[in-house]
C-alpha cells in the first residue's frame, strides 16, 4: 500500500482478554519481530499481556475493555485506544475478537491508520436472539466495514459471515486452512515425557492411573455446551464406575451455566472441576482418553486442535468452525449440537473401543501437523503483512530457507 515505508513497520494486535494474546500469539508475534516489524499489543491487563512483555520483543499496552456490551465502559476504552494509536502512529493494526474488534477499527479509523485489518473468531450473535442478536450483528458489520481487510479463523465461518451479510465479499478471506495463529505441535505433543506429565494431572485430582478421563477445555459457559455435558456424564458415570470427568477452564460469567449444572458437576466424586486453567494445558491432554467439547458455537476451535496434536480423539458438534478442525469419523465424532443422548452415545463408543480411540488420535495429530502448525499458520500470516506492507517477499523467502519460526 502506499504512503508505508519499507522499514520499520511498526504493528499494533488488540484482542479483549490478555489470554487470547498470551496463548495463541507469542510465537507468531516473536516472527513479526524477528522479521524487522516493531510490534505492540494491546488488552486488558493480566498474565497473558504479561508474557508477552517478557518475550523481550513486544512492547504490551494494557487497556481495560469488557466482554459485554457496557456503553460507559466502552467509551473510555474506546478513547484509551484512540491515544494509544495517536501516539504510536502504527502502520498496521489488527483486531482480534469481537469488542477488540470494534473498538480497535474505530479508533484505528479515526486516527487515520491506513491498514485496518479484524479478524473474525466467531459469531456470538448464533446463540442469542431478539434485539441482542440485531445488536451484535450491527457491531460485527461495523466493524467489517470500518476495516481495510477482514479475515475469518475457518472457511465456515467464512461462508457464514457473507450468508448474513456481515461483511462485503470482497472485503474478507480465509488464509490457507485457517486459524489466527496455529498450534505450537512441539508444546502440544504426547512426545517422551506425556504419560509422565498426564500422571502427575491424574495425581493432583485423585484419578486412579488405569481409569479412563474425559476432559473438557474452554471456559465454563452456556455456548460451549456445558449442559449438555453435565447431562451426558450424568449417564456415562452410571455406566462407567471406573470414568473420570476433568473439566479445565475459567468460569464465564457473561455466559452464565445454571447454577444447578455447576453444583451437580462440583457434587460429584469423580467430576474434577478445575475453576481455572490448569497451569499445564498439554498435560490436561495427556491425562486424558477423549476430548470432548459439546459447544453451541465456534469459529474453528483451538482445543479441537490443541487435542488433535496431542493425540487424543475429540467428541464435538456439528457447528461452523469444528467441520473444519476435525475429521469426522476420522479424527473425531461430531454430534448435533444441543443434543446430550447423540453426544453419549458418540461418548460410549469410543470407551468402548480402543482401537478406535487409537487411530482417531494418531489421525488427529496428522491433520493438524498438516494444516494447522503454528509454523505453517505464522508464515501465511507473515506473508501476509509483508504483502500489505509492500515489503519484499525474497526477504521472506530467504527467512523460510533459514528455518525462522
Amino acid at each position: 500500500m502506499r504512503g508505508i515505508p519499507e522499514t520499520p513497520v511498526r504493528i499494533l494486535v488488540i484482542a479483549t482478554a490478555h489470554g487470547t494474546l498470551g496463548s495463541f500469539f507469542g510465537r507468531q508475534l516473536h516472527l513479526l519481530a524477528e522479521n524487522g516489524f516493531e510490534v505492540h499489543a494491546v488488552s486488558s491487563p493480566g498474565e497473558g499481556l504479561d508474557q508477552l512483555s517478557r518475550l523481550g520483543t513486544v512492547t504490551t499496552h494494557p487497556i481495560a475493555m469488557a466482554r459485554k456490551p457496557d456503553p460507559l465502559h466502552d467509551l473510555v476504552s474506546l478513547v484509551r485506544i484512540w491515544l494509544l494509536i495517536r501516539k504510536l502512529r502504527p502502520h498496521i493494526v489488527h483486531s482480534h475478537t469481537p469488542k477488540a474488534g470494534l473498538l480497535g477499527m474505530m479508533g484505528a479509523r479515526a486516527a487515520g491508520v491506513p491498514v485496518r485489518l479484524y479478524t473474525l473468531h466467531g459469531l456470538p450473535l448464533m446463540t442469542r436472539t431478539g434485539w441482542f442478536r440485531r445488536l451484535l450483528a450491527a457491531a460485527e458489520q461495523l466493524s467489517c466495514g470500518l476495516s481495510s481487510r477482514t479475515y475469518s479463523v475457518s472457511r465456515s465461518l467464512e461462508s457464514l459471515a457473507l450468508d448474513l451479510g456481515l461483511c462485503p465479499p470482497a472485503k474478507l478471506t480465509t488464509l490457507g486452512d485457517g486459524s489466527c495463529a496455529g498450534v505450537d505441535c512441539e508444546r502440544f505433543s504426547p512426545g517422551v515425557d506425556g504419560a509422565a506429565r498426564g500422571a502427575s494431572i491424574r495425581s493432583a485430582y485423585g484419578i486412579p492411573q488405569g481409569s479412563r478421563v474425559l476432559c473438557f477445555v474452554g471456559r465454563v459457559a452456556r455456548d460451549k455446551g456445558v449442559e449438555a455435558l453435565a447431562a451426558a456424564w450424568r449417564e456415562l458415570a452410571r455406566e462407567f464406575p471406573s470414568l473420570h470427568l476433568l473439566v479445565c477452564g475459567a468460569y464465564d460469567a457473561t455466559d452464565p451455566v445454571p447454577e444447578r449444572v455447576l453444583d451437580e458437576l462440583r457434587g460429584h466424586a469423580r467430576a474434577h472441576v478445575t475453576g481455572d486453567w490448569a497451569p499445564d494445558v498439554p498435560a490436561v491432554y495427556a491425562a486424558s482418553d477423549i476430548c470432548v467439547l459439546p459447544t453451541l458455537r465456534e469459529g474453528l476451535s483451538q482445543v479441537a486442535l490443541e487435542a488433535g496434536a496431542m493425540g487424543i480423539p475429540i467428541v464435538s458438534t456439528r457447528v461452523t468452525g469444528l467441520v473444519n478442525s476435525v475429521r469426522d469419523g476420522v479424527t473425531g465424532l461430531l454430534v448435533r449440537p444441543g443434543d446430550a443422548s447423540e453426544l453419549t452415545a458418540a461418548i460410549r463408543r469410543l470407551l468402548l473401543d480402543e482401537p478406535l480411540r487409537r487411530r482417531m488420535g494418531k489421525a488427529g495429530r496428522e491433520h493438524v501437523r498438516g494444516r494447522f502448525s503454528d509454523e505453517t499458520v505464522n508464515l501465511l500470516w507473515l506473508s501476509e503483512y509483508k504483502k500489505l506492507t509492500g515489503q519484499s517477499a525474497t526477504t521472506l523467502a530467504r527467512n523460510q530457507l533459514a528455518g525462522v519460526r
